[in-house]
């Protein structure tokens, strides 16, 4: 019985991404508490296939979740609708399998492992190409290219051992993300802190373009004793560049318009960022089938592959269900109050002031708070110090650290995308990178000194 409802989830999972939209569009909050009600359901039936990592974790952050909801006063109401906070990341997760669809029959993944192509097979100089194709590929999709980026370098790199091949896989698609993301103006982390400190945009970018730079020829040197000596068996020879730009220059085109369709439904909506990029996937990836002249296998190879890799989210299903709990609970707790009148009294010793930043980043990473959440807080507490602080250094900080943690946190969405698809412990890429994310951290800090003079 349990095996046979299994094999249909993604009908379950379905109605609930279909009505949450559906509450999302009409505003009703008695409605929403209906959504947040199946949503419970929901995680409780993802629960039983979920591993005893997801479990054990989920159950943490629905305890204290309560726990600090109940203790500040929330209402019943809207403890329960806390449930509901990070459902559009789940959404967003579950469509990832059709632009990856539109992908392959585009093959364009065919001409972005030739770009992974180094000589010799040698996999210390594959480690920069590999850097430079996510980062590349990153900008114009964001977390799907993770997706994408693993699992061309999974079939390049089959004949490695399989420790070695985990770690460079984890190692040059998220560092990559993370060293690409930090000036992206697609970021919300990027956008909020624009805001909050009421410096342009156009101010950061130089600065923050020089530290996505700096940070991954850094790890880009760094790497070179790490993966000398291996090489690749089956490495092949890249076809002529005059025959491969043509390809990607389409691919790149029609990624730019996908960018252009995100911030056009982003601004005309006022949605979040990943639910204005969730909306877009779908139809954006079947007019691109239609483009290509591929609609009707589109259709067929998509839904096939949205259908077998959603019947799986179950691990995403009960972490992510549970965080926005969890989250919710701590937004109305006691502990941001804290955290501001600490802030406050460390405010006239600057350098203290970016390390503890970073300090608490990485704090709230590793027990599942997003960096969104934490750059708001922070914000909040910051106000006072623009007055007699340079606001660009102090937001270059806050940049950087935020998106540092999203190579090594093991609860961030990066990590437990790698950790499904790779079937390995989220911890073990908070092991890889933690020392990463750790430089990339005093990078930041180091060009906000500059910055600040």
């Amino acid at each position: 019985m349990l095996e046979a409802v299994h094999r249909r989830f993604y009908i379950i999972y379905g109605l609930l991404f279909l009505v949450f939209l559906f509450a999302l569009a009409i505003g009703s909050v008695q409605f929403e508490i209906v959504v947040a009600i199946f949503a419970f359901l929901v995680f409780m039936l993802s629960w039983i296939w979920a591993s005893n990592l997801f479990k054990t974790i989920s159950i943490l952050f629905f305890i204290i979740g309560a726990s600090l909801s109940v203790g500040s006063g929330v209402s019943f109401d809207e403890i329960i609708r806390h449930i509901l906070t990070s459902l559009p990341i789940l959404i967003f997760l579950s469509l990832l399998p059709w632009i990856r669809t539109v992908f392959k029959l585009g093959t364009y993944d065919q001409y972005l492992a030739q770009l992974l192509v180094s000589k010799n097979g040698d996999l210390a100089q594959l480690y920069s190409k590999s850097i430079a194709t996510t980062y590349s590929l990153l900008i114009f999709l964001n977390i799907s290219a993770i997706y994408l980026a693993q699992e061309l370098l999974r079939e390049k790199l089959v004949s490695l051992p399989e420790k070695i091949r985990n770690s460079f896989i984890i190692e040059t698609t998220l560092r990559a993300f993370s060293v690409a993301i930090i000036w992206s103006p697609m970021e919300i982390v990027v956008g909020l802190t624009v805001d909050g400190t009421g410096v342009s945009y156009l101010v950061y970018l130089p600065w923050l373009l020089l530290s996505s730079f700096l940070i991954a020829l850094l790890d880009i040197l760094m790497s070179k004793n790490r993966y000398k000596g291996w090489e690749i068996k089956s490495a092949s020879e890249s076809i002529a560049w005059s025959v491969l730009w043509p390809h990607l220059l389409k691919m790149f085109g029609m990624l730019t318009i996908f960018l252009a369709l995100i911030l056009t439904v982003n601004k005309l909506t006022n949605m979040s960022f990943i639910l204005s990029v969730t909306l877009v996937i779908l139809p954006f990836s079947f007019l691109w089938s239609i483009l290509i002249g591929a609609a009707g296998t589109f259709l067929k190879d998509g839904w096939y592959s949205w259908k077998n890799y959603t019947n799986h989210l179950q691990n995403f299903a009960v972490l992510f269900l549970s965080l926005g709990f969890f989250s919710g609970g701590f937004n109305h707790s006691a502990i941001p109050s804290l955290l501001q009148q600490l802030m406050g009294s460390m405010q006239d010793y600057l350098i203290v002031v970016f390390v503890f930043i970073t300090v608490i980043y990485f704090v709230m990473a590793m027990v599942g708070v997003h960096p969104i959440a934490t750059v708001a807080i922070l914000l909040e507490v910051l106000q006072p110090m623009f007055a007699y602080v340079n606001p660009l250094s102090v937001g270059i900080v806050l940049i950087i650290s935020a998106l540092a943690t999203s190579a090594s946190s093991p609860y961030g969405i990066n990590a437990t995308m790698t950790s499904q698809s790779m079937k390995i412990n989220p911890y073990t890429i908070t092991k890889q990178n933690i020392l990463f994310s750790l430089m990339m951290s005093v990078v930041g800090i180091v060009i906000a000194l500059v910055v600040n003079g």
